[in-house]
């Protein structure tokens, strides 16, 4: 009954954060400050908590989690910090790097380093050096600032395909939602309305990495597979002695 009841938690908080996200998105696309203003600023506190929960109901340490959370904690900061004036943008940005070095440090420690392949950590980096070659006349006293940020994220995205599906999935579109604002600072349009994609990418973003984070390494899982299978053919090997 106990673990019905922290799945279920999981599931509520998990529809909570969805909808938080359905609700700022469509704030932000239609400029509805008061919207934006009761929404943002819950998004990583019930993610943190959906994590915390589903880690005590799902996986083997719930240590695990808790580099990730922090990590959620400083997004929200960051999420904060983007809510007030410019001045504040940059703060905000330093948020979010401390919340990419809680990732990266959690990634590492889990072993996601040995699942990199070299050609995907070679395409995230051509991307980022054309990006910043692309953005770098437009961005202005933000230059160094952005290019700094910019690699750290990248370097996260880049640890995150180490570590499973969800993970990399989660990275990809965090690199694609600050892209996306990184634009709109250097006053270039990359897509169609693309203020409206940044939140509905960022949101997806967090609970992919949070998703990743409480699943298995890939190679655990593996590792997990190939135990289950030779206990399996220990078993009938067993049986057959039985037999003869």
């Amino acid at each position: 009954m106990a673990r019905l009841t922290a799945r279920a938690r999981a599931r509520v908080l998990a529809g909570m954060y969805a909808a938080l996200g359905i609700a700022n998105s469509a704030s932000a696309a239609k400029r509805l400050r008061a919207g934006e203003l009761a929404t943002k600023p819950l998004l990583m506190p019930v993610l943190a908590a959906f994590a915390l929960v589903a880690a005590g109901e799902g996986t083997e340490d719930k240590d695990d989690v808790r580099l990730p959370v922090a990590g959620m904690g400083l997004s929200g900061l960051g999420d904060i910090a983007l809510l007030g004036p410019e001045s504040w943008f940059v703060p905000g940005m330093g948020a979010f790097a401390a919340a990419h070095a809680c990732y990266m440090a959690a990634l590492t420690r889990n072993g996601a380093v040995r699942g990199i392949r070299p050609p995907v950590a070679a395409a995230y980096a051509a991307l980022w050096v054309v990006l910043i070659k692309v953005l770098w006349r437009g961005l202005g006293n933000l230059r160094w600032p952005v290019a700094a940020y910019s690699l750290l994220l990248v370097s996260m995205a880049v640890l995150a395909t180490g570590r499973n599906r969800e993970a990399a999935a989660g990275g990809a579109l965090f690199v694609v939602s600050d892209a996306l604002i990184a634009c709109g600072l250097a006053g270039i349009k990359a897509i169609p309305r693309q203020e409206s994609a940044v939140m509905p990418t960022y949101v997806a973003a967090q609970f992919l990495l949070t998703a990743g984070f409480l699943r298995p390494q890939k190679g655990r899982r593996l590792s997990a597979n190939c135990r289950s299978v030779t206990d399996e053919e220990a078993n009938k090997q067993r049986s057959r002695m039985r037999i003869v």
